[in-house]
């Protein structure tokens, strides 16, 4: 028995060191396993997962996108409204025939195909960012709204009415993005509302070439909707919107660059003075488009095209008295103020908000963003007259940002607009920070709530039929044996 105790012996210290190597072999893989398992949610974490990057994929194609759209948008436009002012010169009294039968034919056509592009768009954004009306998106925010809003925004400045694009910019934009994300399905529905965010920013970035105001309105007028993890996309889409309009039209200001001098100290009191009577002007303008659009609803709703001929008669009427100055989104007389080619003129500034409130009663696309930094320019150089103390250049940018301001009563973003507009002079940034905020607190006085949040509350009212979601078109079987009893 000795051998054999021996060999067992002899044979089971191999065995062992088999067993502890294998026991070794494994806690080593699961060491491995475990390191690879952290260190791939590290990387996930870091570097994002599919889903992450596709998310981000359709912000920077989105906004790449916006911006040749709305690049091709401002070159319309413009060529549209050099047709009219050539058509102008040549007889201005055309325009009696062409403004009311343009008017007509661009409501019959978005009463036709899409009344969701009615107006400026920033109210429908505004309305539609909010998860409480998502089922709302489709309409507001379909492809063929997108497309009406370009053309008949362009149709109405051909026709000789009285509008911006920039609001229509933002309608696009929105409508760009959210239908990408639709078509990308990402899963995350909560990254629809940053998409109509980003969107509406890069409309603006790209309308204007101006990245900063495309930021700060975001944050500033669509901040409800703003979240910090994608806060980083929304920027880069708007500075690749802003590469885009780089590309195709080259480093500009939308103004041109005037020459600014520093303001005085001593100035501040006219600054002031200014901006109050600026501020008055742009909340009444505010409350009289908010309460003649309520009182035109329910016109328009039943005799549109009605409304449209009267209009247009008493739009080409003014453009006529005024030598063309109400027409147009008042671009042109603004840069002329600013060069020192033309004087402020209140007829003009009167005219023109006018003609905007007119236009807009109307209810054919078109925003109010240009005409009223061209109404604050002219009451800014109208004044100017009257202080001879401070620059007219000046006081035609304080003009424009108190203004503008007091119609949006978004102060941030109105002198951001001003500055970027106007080449970036920061020698004039204190006065137009002064101007913006005396005008928003004036305003407030006249139009307690922004203008763009009483149209979006406003417009509510007329999609009412939308905001309850549709019922079931079999009701159960319970309801439907009451019903046969009763």
């Amino acid at each position: 028995m000795a051998p054999r105790r021996l060999f067992l012996l002899l044979l089971s210290r191999p065995l062992g060191d088999i067993h502890m190597a294998a026991k070794k072999r494994r806690l080593a893989q699961r060491r491995l396993r475990l390191w690879w398992l952290l260190n791939r949610r590290n990387n996930r974490r870091r570097l994002g997962t599919w889903e992450d990057w596709k998310t981000r994929a359709v912000f920077w194609l989105g906004a790449l996108l916006v911006g040749v759209v709305i690049q091709g948008f401002a070159w319309l436009s413009e060529e549209s409204y050099g047709v009219t002012q050539e058509i102008f010169a040549h007889n201005p009294y055309l325009f009696l025939i062409i403004t009311p039968l343009g008017l007509m034919a661009i409501a019959w056509l978005m009463n036709r195909f899409g009344k969701a592009s009615k107006g400026s768009g920033i109210p429908q954004v505004l309305l539609v960012h909010k998860q409480t009306y998502h089922w709302l998106r489709e309409p507001f925010l379909s492809l063929r709204v997108a497309v009406l809003k370009v053309f008949l925004t362009c149709g109405a400045l051909l026709a000789g009415a009285t509008l911006g694009r920039e609001g229509p910019s933002v309608h696009v934009g929105a409508a760009l993005m959210y239908k990408l994300g639709c078509w990308a399905k990402l899963k995350q529905k909560q990254v629809e509302t940053s998409l109509i965010v980003a969107g509406g920013a890069a409309g603006v970035s790209a309308a204007f070439n101006a990245p900063l105001a495309g930021i700060v309105f975001a944050i500033e007028e669509l901040q409800q909707s703003m979240e910090a993890r994608t806060t980083g996309t929304l920027i880069l889409a708007i500075i690749l919107s802003g590469i885009v309009v780089l590309m195709f039209a080259g480093h500009y200001s939308y103004f041109g660059v005037p020459d600014v001098s520093p303001v005085s100290i001593f100035a501040y009191p006219a600054i002031v003075a200014v901006s109050v009577l600026c501020g008055l002007m742009g909340g009444l303008f505010s409350f009289f488009l908010v309460e003649g659009s309520r009182a035109m609803s329910s016109l328009l709703g039943k005799h549109p095209l009605k409304v449209a001929l009267v209009v247009g008669l008493l739009l080409a009427t003014m453009g006529i008295l005024s030598g063309g100055s109400t027409m147009g989104s008042g671009y042109v007389e603004a840069r002329a103020l600013l060069a020192g080619e033309a004087e402020g003129s209140w007829l003009v500034a009167f005219g023109k908000i006018a003609a905007t409130l007119l236009t807009y009663f109307s209810g054919i696309p078109g925003g109010i963003f240009s005409p009223s930094l061209g109404v604050g320019a002219e009451l800014g150089g109208a004044m100017s007259s009257m202080i001879p103390g401070v620059s007219p250049v000046s006081l035609i940018l304080v003009g424009m940002a108190s203004y503008f301001a007091g119609v949006v009563q978004r102060p941030v973003t109105a002198f951001v607009i001003v500055l970027e507009l106007t080449g970036n002079n920061h020698d004039i940034l204190p006065a137009l920070m002064v101007s913006a905020l005396t005008a928003t607190v004036v305003s407030k006085l006249v139009m307690p709530q922004p203008v763009y949040h009483v149209l979006a509350q406003d417009l509510v009212r007329g999609w009412s039929h939308l905001l309850k979601k549709p019922e079931p078109e079999n009701p159960p079987a319970e309801n439907a044996a009451g019903a046969e009893k009763s």
